[in-house]
């Protein structure tokens, strides 16, 4: 690469700021997470807000920084026990595959017992031996494991064969997934323009992966009412619905609608659909998307699943889009593992249960009723299941096609993180008995 072709270095004035806008961060970003359990993400966007005169280079250095300090958190803080700022240098290393010129000035100012490399491009095994090879002969040092980068709990909570694969999926970064709501190739070619990667999932020709990070509203802007931002697990939701045209459904746990806008596209905009949920303000930002891509067969209700009396009429079909652990989207949420418990799961469970119960009321004879959860725990998925249907003998596994395979399932589904890539997602389908 010649003087010309070679990116410029930034000036000190601002791997400066960004050391110091860290070193500021940091410590109280840990303690609302570790201590009171608040979502990094939700976190992050309020001290953008706060700070209006951060530019899109300084977002991007803060975003990248805290998402790789926390998906790390396991090895550099909980076992190699590093300052803040160190660990999250070591974070960054480990999913680069080239040293910024603003971690390289946080390097200038550590005390790493060796130079750092990037190893974003290094399987997880490597990566453990690296760090292990980098920090042995420091004070107290233990060597690292795998299972140091989730909880305690976790290999107990599910199927035992897929607790490495999945700990090697929470260590990367998934793609952004988006939902052409007609055809994707137009998309595509703005995508292609801007010379941003994007891939058409081969099952699911609506599906359209990017690279995470990407600004998709700016991008895309002549085409906002076209796409939807939606995670291919959660397309897949949609799918196993299956809503025919001139269908009633109710969305019972809808937040802000991702699924519920989901299902009415697949009824083309002839049926109708019941978005419910506790809280107003997704309800609100629901009808305001609804408004934005031109679909008029929502309405939105407060409703509590759990606690509220059932609804005296009955649906076509019902989606409990239930609260979960949410461990399914650690990938993309590398905080959230350490906001998490096996207490956290149990109460879940029993939650979802009380609504997929209180749902059942609702469902019309012959009708569907659809359990979906981004998580992968038994509790929270094929123990939910048994006990419902124990409970209620009035409904039945509802077989159907894998949205991302075409194999045929016996009514229910577990999409893995490596699955999409993405989200992991837990679905199942009932059917009433018609009489």
């Amino acid at each position: 690469m010649d003087d010309e072709t070679k990116p410029k270095s930034l000036p000190e004035k601002v791997v400066r700021r960004h050391a110091d806008m860290l070193g500021e961060l940091l410590p109280e970003i840990t303690r609302l997470v570790i201590e009171e359990g608040r979502p990094a993400d939700v976190l992050l966007s309020h001290h953008l807000r706060a700070h209006k005169e951060l530019g899109s280079r300084d977002r991007r250095f803060l975003s990248q920084a805290v998402f790789s300090y926390f998906r790390w958190y396991g090895w550099t803080i909980n076992k190699l026990a590093l300052p803040a700022a160190e660990a999250c240098l070591v974070g960054a290393a480990l999913d680069c595959t080239e040293i910024s010129d603003s971690f390289k000035y946080l390097e200038g100012r550590s005390s790493l017992p060796v130079p750092l490399e990037p190893l974003g491009d290094k399987i997880l095994a490597e990566k453990a031996v690296r760090l292990n090879e980098w920090f042995k002969d420091t004070a107290e040092f233990q060597p690292l494991e795998l299972s140091d980068l989730v909880l305690p709990d976790f290999q107990s909570m599910i199927d035992p064969e897929q607790a490495l694969p999945s700990i090697e999926q929470f260590q990367k970064r998934p793609p952004t997934w988006i939902r052409a709501r007609s055809d994707s190739a137009p998309l595509v070619q703005v995508l292609n323009d801007h010379d941003v990667p994007s891939s058409v999932h081969a099952a699911l020709p609506a599906a359209l992966s990017v690279p995470s990070g990407v600004n998709l509203a700016n991008m895309l802007s002549a085409h906002i009412a076209r796409f939807v931002v939606q995670d291919v697990a959660s397309q897949c939701v949609g799918h196993v619905c299956a809503p025919q045209e001139g269908d009633d459904w109710w969305d019972c746990c809808a937040g802000a609608g991702g699924k519920t806008l989901h299902l009415m596209d697949l009824m083309q905009q002839n049926g109708k659909v019941l978005a419910t949920d506790t809280r107003i303000p997704p309800l609100k930002e629901l009808k305001k998307r609804a408004r934005k891509y031109g679909i008029r067969g929502i309405r939105t209700q407060p409703h509590n699943a759990v606690r509220d009396e059932p609804f005296k009429k009955t649906f076509d079909g019902i989606l409990v889009d239930a609260p979960c652990s949410g461990w399914g989207t650690w990938p993309r949420n590398p905080d959230a593992r350490w906001r998490s418990s096996k207490r956290d799961v149990a109460q879940c469970a029993n939650r979802q249960l009380k609504i997929l119960n209180n749902a059942s009321f609702c469902t019309r004879p012959g009708g569907t009723l659809v359990y979906a959860v981004c998580t992968f725990t038994r509790p929270e998925t094929e123990e939910v299941v048994m006990h419902f249907l124990d409970q209620n003998p009035g409904f039945k596994p509802d077989p159907f096609t894998h949205p991302l395979t075409g194999e045929q399932t016996e009514g229910q589904l577990q999409i893995w993180p490596w699955d999409g890539p993405g989200d992991a997602m837990f679905i199942a389908r009932f059917v009433r008995a018609a009489e």
